[in-house]
This record gives C-alpha cells, structure tokens and sequence, in this order.
C-alpha cells in the first residue's frame, strides 16, 4: 500500500462516512455561535464583546469535556475495532459520570460569580453587567453538555455519526428561532435582549441532547446501555483507561487556560480589540468545522484499524491524512480570505473595528495551514493512536511556552494593535506543526491499547472494517 495512493477507495470512504456527517455537525455546532453573535451583534459591539468574554468560561468548559470524550474516544474507537461492545458501553459510562463531576463546580463559578469571571478579561463596567447576566444562564447548559458530548463522541466512535448530526441540526433551528424571538420580541415573546439569546440557548441545548439520547435508546442503538453496564470497572480497567486519558484531560484543561489568557491580553488593547477577536473567532469557527471533522474522522479511523489489527494500514493512512490535511489548509485559506469579508456586513460594527477584522482575517489565512495541520495530528493521528502524552505536550507547550510570551511582548512592550499581536501569538502553531510532523514520520505514536482486554467482551461475528 503506498502513502501517495490517492486512489484508495477505502479510504475515501472512511474518511467520508465518519467525517461528513462530523464536519456537518461540527458546522451547525458552531453556528450555534455564529447565530448568537449576529443576533447579538445588532445590538452593538458592546454587546459583542460581552458574548465574546462571557463564553470564555464555556470555551474552557467545553475543551475540558473535549479532553474527556476525546480521551475516552480513543479507547471506544479501538474497542470497536474489535467489536468489544461491553468495553465501549465502559467507556461511555466513564466519559458521562466525568463529564457531569467537572460540570458542577463549572455551573456554581458562573450562577454564583459571573462578575468575577468577566472582570478578568474586561475592565468595560457595561461589558461587565452583560456579559454577567448572559453567563448565569448560560451556565445552567454545562450539565446537559456533558451528557450531549459523552453521547456524540462515543458515537462516532461506533460509526453512528449521523446521530448527533440529526439531534445537532433539530438543535440549531430551535435555537436560531428561539434566539430572534427572545432578543428582539418576536412572535409575542418578550423582547430581552443578550439574556435572551442565552435563554435561548439554554431552551435549545436542553431540547439537542433529549433528541440524541431519545434517538440512541429508542432505535436501541450500540450505545443503549443499561445503567449497570456504565459500572463494574476493575482496578486493571481504571489503570489502563486513565493512562492515556488523563494526559488528553490535563492537556485540554491547560491548552484551554493558556488560549484564554490571549483574552486578558486582547481586553488590555480595549472592547474594540475584544470585539474584533470575537467577530473572526466566530467567522474562523465555520471554516475550522471542516477540517475539525477531517480530523476527528481519522482519529476514529485509525483507532479502529488499530483494534483490528491493521497497524500498517494506520500508519499509511495517518501520513496520507496529513497530506491531504496540507492541501485542504490552503484552500480553506483561500475561502476565508474570499468570503469573511461578507460575513462582516452581518454585524453591527463602526468603520474602525471593520479595518481592524478586515487585517485580522489576514492573520488567521496565513496561520490556516499549520491549524489544519496540527488538529490534524494532535486530535486524529496522536490521540488516535494513543500517543496523548507527547500529544499534550507540544499542544500545552506551545501557548505556555510561545503564545503568552509573545502576547506580553506584543501587548505590554510592543504596544501592537490586535492583528499584529495575534501574529506574533500564533508563532506557536508553526512550532506545533513542526514537531508534530516529525513525531508522524517517527512512527511511534501507534500504541494499541485494547490488546490485552478480555476475549469474552467481544461480540460474536463482528464484521470487518470495510
């Protein structure tokens, strides 16, 4: 089998069968954001700004749950490689009870101290008041995430994508409806302005995960499992399940901290530095959907050829992807270039915080390439393969190491506006991009971790990957 073999209809088609319906998913999940922010944008940048540092709690929260399902992915993938399916329904109890641990102390920091949260990334007193009273509503939505990812995650892992693709879509359009209504008091409802963008998304996150979880156990799908089969885990299974896992915990957990920090830095540079980083974070989300589903596809992939025995297919298929991943940066390069600036016209933004977007955008096209190849191999191939501990150190690494530094530099003694500093910051994703192709070509990032399970787990007759 050569690397270069572009060709290979297998491949094509696991590549494609798990990573549409990811990549679709992906994208409706951020426009669930997208949304927000043009709704709220009507309302002015204030407004913006206040969405923008009121979700930083949430970003750390949700790549906090990211670090658990995508931990526990690796595992639930390379059970099913080999049709373990009691191991997967561990997994999955695993993933839900961490999931919903974390969510509480999450939950009380935003209903009880939402002031406190914000006034570290704002010194804006307006910004302040809003964005308090959008994140204790919004932090009511960390319990029902974590359920809404422990299922989404381990079904991909099973090769049942398309489920929260379906609960994700029904999410969005309850969300776009309920987000117009209640900010601007449509439809007879009261007008409510940023609070009610956040009641609407709380609505809409609570209606997503009641049609995932309803459509798993009423077509009694892989992930139907009885609470007793979400216990019964041996000293031996803890060991060797948190392994691997803990380090993509810990490197989420500290790679979400060290990215939010650029906040504080942009909050010194003013609201309107905050408002325009908002604004292409959101516009940048949309893009990054479609290679975050090229990247989650192969991290499934490869988990599954590795539980089925095929390494040498893995490793093909991981160099293969990171070829691909090169060419699929550029292009989305090029369409961001080409198509932010329209997005732009659908926010409520002075002639200034437009020039500073329109220079921004620019920043974020250069750096495209080495982000889509790094998700590529920190999320697909590493994490796929079970090397998270070399995975968690280039990905915390780089933004403790290189991002902040060069934010200070940038910020407190440059005095750079937000474009420039963001230059300087993202020098870490060119690092990351380096030592992760280099660990690649080394080959030892492959380790199959559910060797050594219990035959007796297995399902009779398991049919191949195919």
């Amino acid at each position: 089998m050569n690397v270069l073999d572009f060709g290979d209809r297998r491949y094509w088609r696991l590549i494609i069968r798990t990573g549409l319906p990811i990549m679709v998913q992906n994208l409706i999940f951020n426009s669930f954001t997208l949304v927000d922010n043009i709704l709220v944008g009507g309302l002015g940048e204030v407004n913006i700004a206040a969405v923008g540092v009121a979700n930083k709690l949430t970003f750390i929260y949700m790549l906090f749950l990211f670090g658990i399902n995508s931990g526990t992915n690796i595992f639930s993938a390379q059970y099913w490689g080999k049709r373990d399916l009691k191991g997967v329904r561990k997994v999955l109890g695993l993933s839900l009870g961490l999931g919903l641990m974390v969510s509480i102390p999450f939950t009380l920091t935003g209903l009880f101290a939402p002031h406190s949260i914000i006034d570290i990334f704002s010194n804006d007193p307006e910004v302040i008041r809003l964005g308090a009273s959008y994140l204790a509503i919004v932090a009511l939505t960390f319990p029902i995430n974590a359920i809404t990812s422990s299922f989404s995650m381990q079904s991909r892992g099973v090769g049942r994508a398309n489920v929260p693709l379906i609960a994700s879509g029904v999410g969005f359009l309850f969300n776009a409806f309920l987000d117009y209504a209640l900010i601007y008091g449509a439809f007879g409802l009261p007008q409510m302005g940023i609070t009610g963008a956040a009641l609407a998304t709380l609505i809409s996150k609570f209606f997503e995960c009641s049609v995932l979880v309803g459509i798993i156990y009423y077509n009694k799908y892989e992930l139907a499992a009885k609470f007793s089969e979400f216990t019964g885990y041996s000293r031996e299974f803890l060991l060797r399940f948190f392994r691997p896992v803990l380090p993509v915990i810990l490197n989420e957990m500290f790679w979400a901290v060290g990215v939010s920090s650029y906040t504080y830095f942009y909050g010194i540079l003013g609201t309107e530095a905050v408002a325009t980083v908002q604004i292409l974070d959101v516009i940048n989300s949309i893009f990054a959907a479609a290679f975050m589903g090229l990247g989650h596809a192969v991290g499934s992939v490869i988990g599954n050829l590795i539980g089925a025995g095929e390494e040498d297919t893995a490793k093909i298929y991981a160099k293969r992807s990171a070829m691909v991943s090169f060419g699929f940066g550029l292009v989305m390069s090029f369409l961001l270039v080409m198509i932010a600036p329209l997005f732009l016209n659908l926010f409520n933004i002075n002639e200034s915080t437009r020039r500073l977007c329109e220079l921004t955008i620019i920043v974020y096209a250069i750096y495209m390439i080495p982000k889509v190849l790094n998700h590529l191999m920190i999320v697909g191939v590493l994490r796929g393969g079970g090397d998270t501990i070399f995975a968690g150190l280039i990905d915390v690494g780089a933004p403790w190491l290189i991002g902040i530094p060069m934010a200070y530099l940038g910020v407190r003694i440059l005095g750079w506006p937000v474009y420039l500093v963001m230059a300087l910051i993202n020098l870490e994703e060119l690092t990351k991009a380096c030592v992760g192709i280099w660990r690649l070509l080394s080959g030892k990032w492959l380790h199959n971790l559910v060797k050594e399970s219990d035959p007796q787990d297995q399902l009779e007759q398991a049919p191949e990957i195919a």
